[in-house]
């Protein structure tokens, strides 16, 4: 797909498939390079089910489907959702399942979905067009508490408060807020060189709320191990500490929380000690891969 270039891609094909003729998830299908990788390390009876929650990335899935059916099929789907969309599909256990958390560079340079400081458009912000709220409609809804909660807890944004009255003036000079006028508003705050990254983080904070990226991210791990077959993985693709700290979480031994009582058992067996970054050369073709974190699990037979 023109200007998708999957992250860390060899990895994920090493790390997932354990069975040539098993049958995958990919559950952030995308620009469909991760899963046209996974179909052509897989033997002829393999197969990748492609989800995604943008009903645009399976639209392009069924226009250039990287295998015909039943190789590959793809449906839209949110984390919380895999368990219904595979049933509906036949299917009750899988041999892998992949989330790649970042956004696609479909996503980011469509001005359409307001994602990125860097274009004009609308504050939409919505991965899956279904949900009730913009990033707009959130803005004029929660009050300052909720906001600065949002901006320091998912964006971690240093000088909240002063990002918070500036949001409020922008919102108040002009409604519907666009992308654009959101950078002009902030962008006075940070100076420098660091202007990019703080804008950045601004507008990470609003998608994670608007999208609900992080409940979803624990619907994912919570419901993995009883969508995987025994010896089944789990790869996770993150891109900052708020999604990898969950990632890494889930994959450690739970710890008791009283001393006399045994801990529980994890139905996981980690497969990475500390997460696997891209290479140098990785980074140098796809800059937008420089933060990205990989963690992988195996489900334990006893668990499944």
């Amino acid at each position: 797909m023109p200007g998708h270039v999957p992250v860390l891609k060899e990895e994920v094909v090493r790390l997932l498939l354990t069975d040539p003729n098993g049958t995958y998830v990919d559950a952030t299908l995308g620009g469909g390079g991760h899963a046209a990788a996974l179909l052509e390390s897989l033997g002829g009876n393999g197969r990748v089910v492609g989800l995604d929650c943008d009903p645009a990335a399976i639209e392009r899935a069924w226009a250039r489907p990287p295998a015909p059916r039943p190789r590959f099929v793809a449906s839209r789907a949110r984390f919380s959702g895999i368990q219904p969309a595979l049933e509906a599909l036949g299917i009750r256990r899988v041999d892998g399942i992949l989330a790649d958390l970042g956004l696609s560079s479909l996503q980011l340079e469509d001005p359409g979905r307001g994602l990125s400081f860097s274009f004009k458009g609308p504050l939409d912000m919505r991965l899956d067009p279904s949900l009730p709220e913009s990033a707009d409609a959130l803005l004029r809804r929660i009050d300052d508490r909720e906001l600065l909660r949002v901006l320091v807890e998912y964006g971690e944004l240093p000088r909240p408060r002063a990002a918070l009255r500036a949001i409020r003036r922008a919102l108040a000079e002009r409604p519907p807020l666009a992308s654009d006028a959101l950078r002009a508003a902030l962008a006075p705050l940070y100076p420098g060189p660091s202007r990019p990254r703080r804008l950045s983080q601004v507008f990470q904070a609003l998608r994670i709320t608007v999208n609900h990226e992080l409940e979803e991210l624990d619907s994912l791990l919570r419901e993995a191990p009883g969508l995987l077959r025994p010896g089944g993985t789990l790869c996770v693709i993150a891109y900052h500490s708020l999604e990898d700290r969950r990632v890494k979480n889930a994959f450690r031994p739970p710890r008791p929380s009283d001393p006399r009582v045994p801990a529980p058992v994890s139905p996981w067996i980690p497969l990475t000690k500390r997460p696997i970054r891209p290479s140098e050369e990785e980074c140098r073709v796809n800059s937008r891969a420089r933060s990205a974190r990989l963690r992988a699990a195996r489900l334990a037979a006893e668990a499944a």
